[in-house]
């Protein structure tokens, strides 16, 4: 990893949905709430263990992340790697068999490898805190996190959609946007009221997925949809 660069890795099996709903709140979230000099130095990816490589964003996570104000388009799955674990600040899986698949591939990441609920919960335990001035900074919280992992409840998994119906989707959403929403709190500085907007719009699943809106979303629009 580079001194100078803070990097967030999301896993799950394809790369299609989970994975790369999460990478792309963590990077709106990260442009939203930090300074843009700090934010231009944090770098979220997402990977795969058995990636279709080259494949988008799912159509339903897509029009998920579109009604959450993120843009998905861009998105192609991609293998996940152990360089790429080494390389991570903070690797983010989408159930406990993946974290300790990923940690028996690379166990020098145990300190920078949650589930992503894992995460959240442990979030959920420090207060809030303002956005982070540095990568150190950031780093720092981590190594908190880490610190105080004993005190996470039993448990982790989201839902993986691939193949099921549009409930299976909305699930997806209910278990994965808010963790990562109290991760941001923590990691970086996103307003209480913020994390409970999210909560709250994800809850009410009324998102569109019989038809996945056109074209991208407006670039300035934040995770909750509201143009900045």
């Amino acid at each position: 990893m580079g001194a100078d660069e803070f990097r967030v890795l999301v896993v799950c099996t394809g790369n299609v949905n989970r994975s790369a709903l999460g990478a792309a709140l963590l990077e709106s979230w990260a442009a939203s709430h930090l300074d843009a000099s700090l934010a231009e130095r944090v770098s979220v990816g997402s990977a795969g263990i058995g990636a279709p490589v080259g494949a988008p964003m799912g159509p339903r996570t897509l029009a998920i992340a579109q009604a959450l104000g993120v843009d998905g388009s861009r998105h192609r799955a991609v293998q996940v790697t152990d360089e790429a674990i080494r390389r991570a600040d903070l690797v983010l899986a989408s159930s406990v068999r993946q974290r300790d698949r990923l940690l028996a591939d690379v166990p020098g990441a145990l300190r920078s490898t949650f589930t992503i609920r894992e995460a959240g919960r442990l979030a959920e335990l420090m207060p809030p805190r303002p956005a982070p001035g540095s990568v150190q900074e950031m780093r720092d919280r981590v190594a908190e996190l880490a610190r105080n992992r004993a005190l996470a409840t039993a448990g982790g998994d989201i839902i993986d959609p691939q193949g099921k119906d549009d409930a299976a989707f909305r699930q997806m959403a209910r278990e994965e946007v808010p963790p990562l929403a109290r991760l941001a709190r923590v990691l970086l500085g996103m307003p209480p009221g913020d994390v409970a907007e999210v909560e709250a719009a994800v809850e009410a699943a009324g998102f569109p997925l019989g038809e996945v809106p056109p074209g991208p979303v407006d670039p300035r629009s934040d995770a909750r949809g509201r143009t900045r």
